[in-house]
């Protein structure tokens, strides 16, 4: 296949420069508008670090500027036509922004609410879906995945596993999957996540994978390692753990998501949901992905695509990054939730973060030790550097990040 295979970057310390590609934003306004509130100098919010949440809205309309300056300029030299930023302090929403424009002609501008793909920065809020079921009691993280018939309590069906499975496969845990210490590794056998087409050719399957295919093809596999002995990025692994969250609720993971993590912070339905597998099906508030990444479709044998058109079943792969959702949204999300484990915040803070990398989608969530969080999401993915410094995620957290610092966030 041609569809790149990249995997995009945890960050499990921002102690080093290494941390991961993100970056802040400020609203008020969609399309780049100022807020009612403009006027007042940064320095209100430097010079008060325990600044009162009217102080800090009262800084709001500067802040967009600055971010303004920030991200236009970054955008233009680099293509990318649409991008929403958010950015809460404590939970409060100071600021968001749209940039750019939803078609590809560019004459629709892009509002501040404007669904993107998650690509990877959905990994933690499938962190807290698991968390949230093992603190109501409804699973364990010590539960085996894989059910052998002999290592209960645990969650997939034996008819899952292969004939002669790998003998490991029984001792992988919820926790290992969670922190991607489940035996796979991308790097040595692959990611079923950019195979499907193959997988669909090697099971002669008429029509799109589903997980079931996909689980089955992987287990008739090797591990590439033992379980839990070390770390290696697993899409593979959330696409088992959406399935666990789906078994474990007795609901779909969009509406488990929607109604015990997103619903209470005040996020409406209609903002977290779904991908579409086809560009034709593509939700209204969406905006054009650039990419020229191509792939077998999954949907029309013997055409190539654009990868985001038909490459993947994308309802396989809700929990690990075909789901669409606003800035906003995932900003107060990183407000309550430690990144990357899921665990509530629960007024502590953190230094966290998380990217996502996928054609057409480069998106960012951040967690400062200030308080503040902030979601950043653009429709295009530099394809020569999807992850790392050069990436257009780590690019835009540095020009971000000194936004934030002079306003003393």
């Amino acid at each position: 296949m041609t569809l790149l295979s990249y995997l995009p970057a945890v960050t499990q310390s921002m102690s080093g420069v290494a941390m991961l590609a993100m970056l802040a934003g400020c609203g008020g306004g969609g399309s780049g508008d100022p807020a009612a509130n403009a006027g007042k100098s940064l320095t209100c919010v430097a010079q008060h670090p325990g600044a009162s949440v009217p102080e800090l809205l009262a800084c709001s309309a500067d802040l967009n500027g600055k971010i303004d300056a920030a991200m236009k300029p970054f955008m233009a030299a680099n293509g990318i036509s649409a991008a929403t930023v958010a950015v809460a302090k404590d939970g409060v929403m100071l600021a968001e922004r749209g940039y750019g424009h939803r078609d590809s002609a560019r004459q629709v501008p892009l509002p501040a609410d404007a669904m993107f793909i998650t690509a990877s920065i959905v990994k933690p809020v499938t962190a807290a879906a698991i968390q949230t079921l093992a603190r109501e009691g409804a699973l364990a993280l010590t539960d085996h995945v894989f059910c052998s018939g002999t290592n209960a309590p645990c969650w997939l069906a034996p008819a899952l596993l292969a004939a002669a499975p790998d003998g490991r496969m029984a001792s992988i845990t919820v926790a290992q999957l969670l922190e991607h210490q489940g035996g796979w590794d991308a790097a040595i056998s692959g990611d079923p996540m950019v195979s499907e087409f193959d997988i669909g050719q090697a099971l002669g399957l008429r029509a799109p994978p589903q997980q079931d295919d996909i689980i089955r093809f992987v287990l008739r596999g090797q591990l590439d390692f033992a379980p839990g002995t070390r770390i290696a990025y697993s899409n593979f692994g959330y696409l088992l753990l959406g399935r666990i969250i789906e078994k474990a609720s007795g609901v779909g993971y969009i509406p488990y998501v929607q109604d015990k993590i997103m619903g209470p912070l005040g996020v409406p339905k209609a903002d977290f949901e779904g991908m579409r597998s086809l560009v034709r099906d593509r939700h209204p508030r969406e905006p054009d992905y650039i990419t020229t990444v191509t792939a077998p479709s999954v949907f029309v044998p013997g055409t190539t695509v654009l990868a985001l058109d038909g490459a993947i079943r994308a309802d396989n792969w809700f929990a690990t990054g075909s789901t669409i959702t606003t800035a906003r949204a995932m900003a107060l999300f990183a407000a309550h939730y430690r990144i990357p484990d899921g665990v509530p915040l629960a007024g502590a803070k953190n230094n966290g973060g998380f990217s996502g990398a996928d054609p057409g989608v480069a998106t960012v969530l951040r967690q400062l030790p200030s308080g503040v969080s902030y979601a950043v999401m653009m429709n295009k993915l530099d394809e020569a550097h999807p992850s790392g410094e050069a990436s257009y995620q780590m690019q835009a957290l540095r020009r971000i990040e000194e936004v934030l610092t002079e306003a003393g966030l």
